[in-house]
């Protein structure tokens, strides 16, 4: 038997930042992650944090309101938003991110001209929200750089090699200014010098920065970390949560705690059954998540009486995704987030060849449910996927042939013979690009209005006029690859307390027993309001779970 005073269940931004602040509070902590990877789906994230009122901003002459954000949040998430833990969230993000950079290796800094994504809504602001981690070097992981869960390769690490929102913008300038051609020629250098002795590129930027520094922080505040080690049921008595057993090397071990445990272990979306009954078009979804995230927190607390806090606006936070077979049975995923779809001269089509929804919205897929374009396709010409690539195809055309090949990229010279290749209505896919060619043209999109949102235009390519979303597709040959509604994270999870206590179905806390992460269910319910909003419960939650157990109301007062 062990004995701690605090168990966290999961190794996910969640987690980590639970465990961390914990232990720099005083309280012996053991951290027990499933898999053999620290880092969870913040890992594999854009790493940002949506913080309104934060400290950062105001240094930069950004002040915020509170009152403002509040205001905004409710009117994002609508009438079934949880004011009490909106004001709990609103109050303990901005201590978070002081006391993370105050106490810990995280530090974080404002990204400038990323708006909030609903402009219309009382209390939307055009800047200042959004912080992003700083770059980090896995070297000073030592051994446990190899326990930090990799980057996706097939999303911003191309063979191992990191590749950060900073260093996009140098991408297509490499060959045009000296200056991108010294950033990129030094990232390929220190690349280079990297796989000389470890498997991957040292220099993390994005998730897996964020992810880094928070292992570095768990480690240096003292607590203990198991990989490998899932939780296989939770100890009650007398009603009360007083531990959970733990496998670990193959033995079963009691871990028995003082305070209580905090479940982190990363919602439900690895879970086949749990997907089939809360998220729409099950046969057809696919999940960006890691393979850990099978729901073992949440049944193991609705076992114990606790309940889901729905209904949502959605059940998991929605990501476009393309999917390729590969010839030794392996299947490579690739979340279309910001690369390619709403980049000017690229569409999204149903099997009417038409349309049904702005391609450069964050949120694609609630077009794709609501319009029953499931699966669809991305269309665009042979100069844009040379300009800007597709899916698992590189800028460049890097990777194109191979693609082909393997059967994610079709290709034909005419778009009535892509039509034909693809499946779907040959005379409605002429006259939607047809139509689309005129809205390039104009530069307003008469059907979605795509463009004409500012938060549009991070999707897009600033450098192209007079709208940076819209592009003609005339030049063939033409290309699509087909796409997927699928999740980066769940929303659905259980109901809790501003102090991230769960509750039972009397909306008492289950004694001992604290949810965070996506076990917690989501503020946003399923309506983020911005970039980072879905990083940003997980490590403020965990933030306040942590003062909770200390006995400190310091997170929330």
């Amino acid at each position: 038997m062990i004995e701690t005073d605090v168990l966290v269940v999961g190794a996910g931004g969640a987690g980590l930042t639970a465990a961390t602040v914990a232990a720099r509070l005083g309280l012996r902590v053991l951290l027990v992650e499933k898999t053999g990877f620290f880092g969870g789906t913040t890992a594999w994230s854009g790493g940002g944090i949506w913080v309104p009122g934060n400290s950062l901003a105001r240094a930069t002459g950004l002040p915020d309101d509170s009152a403002a954000a509040l205001s905004y949040i409710e009117s994002v998430v609508g009438p079934g938003v949880r004011s009490d833990l909106a004001q709990a969230f609103l109050d303990a993000a901005p201590r978070m991110v002081d006391f993370l950079a105050s106490q810990t290796a995280v530090h974080f800094s404002v990204l400038r001209g990323y708006p909030d994504w609903h402009p219309t809504a009382p209390g939307f602001t055009p800047e200042g929200r959004l912080l992003m981690p700083a770059e980090f070097d896995g070297r000073t992981l030592g051994k446990h750089f190899a326990r930090l869960r990799p980057a996706l390769r097939e999303f911003n690490a191309p063979c191992g090699m990191m590749v950060g929102l900073a260093d996009m913008a140098h991408i297509p300038q490499v060959t045009r200014s000296w200056a991108s051609f010294r950033h990129i020629a030094g990232l390929l250098l220190r690349y280079g010098r990297d796989r000389l002795r470890y498997p991957r590129g040292t220099r993390l930027v994005m998730g897996n920065a964020l992810a880094g520094r928070l292992l570095r922080s768990a480690l240096d505040a003292g607590a203990t970390l198991w990989h490998d080690a899932p939780m296989q049921r939770l100890i009650v008595e007398d009603g009360m949560v007083r531990g959970a057993r733990v496998l670990r090397e193959g033995h079963e071990v009691e871990v028995r705690v003082a305070r209580g445990v905090i479940l982190a272990s990363g919602g439900f979306s690895a879970n086949d059954a749990m997907r089939r009954e809360h998220l729409p078009f099950p046969e057809h979804h696919v999940s960006l998540v890691c393979e850990g995230n099978t729901g073992d927190g949440l049944n193991q607390a609705l076992g114990l009486g606790a309940r889901w806090d729905g209904p949502n606006l959605s059940n998991a936070g929605w990501v476009v995704m393309s999917v390729c077979n590969n010839p030794d049975g392996s299947v490579t995923k690739f979340p279309h987030l910001f690369l390619d779809r709403g980049k000017p001269g690229c569409i999204a089509v149903n099997a009417q060849g038409q349309r049904f929804g702005n391609e450069s919205t964050t949120n694609l897929v609630e077009a794709m449910h609501r319009s029953g374009s499931v699966p669809a396709h991305l269309v665009c010409g042979d100069r844009f996927i040379r300009k800007y690539g597709l899916g698992l195809v590189r800028p460049g055309g890097i990777g194109l042939r191979r693609l082909m090949d393997a059967g994610y990229v079709t290709a034909a010279p005419t778009l009535d013979a892509l039509a034909q290749k693809i499946g779907v209505d040959g005379a409605g896919l002429a006259n939607t690009v047809a139509r689309f060619n005129t809205f390039a043209q104009d530069g307003h999109d008469a059907d979605f209005g795509r463009g004409s949102n500012p938060s549009d235009f991070a999707m897009g390519d600033s450098r192209h006029q007079p709208n940076p979303c819209l592009g003609p597709i005339d030049h063939g040959p033409f290309y699509a690859v087909k796409i997927f509604p699928g999740d980066s994270t769940t929303t659905l999870g259980l109901r809790v307390n501003p102090r991230a206590q769960v509750l039972n179905a009397q909306d008492q806390p289950v004694p001992g027993l604290y949810a965070v992460g996506l076990d917690m269910n989501s503020l946003w319910r399923g309506r983020a309001p911005a970039n980072g909003a879905n990083n940003t419960l997980s490590l403020t939650f965990g933030y306040v779970a942590a003062f909770a157990l200390a006995g400190d109301s310091g997170a929330t007062a």
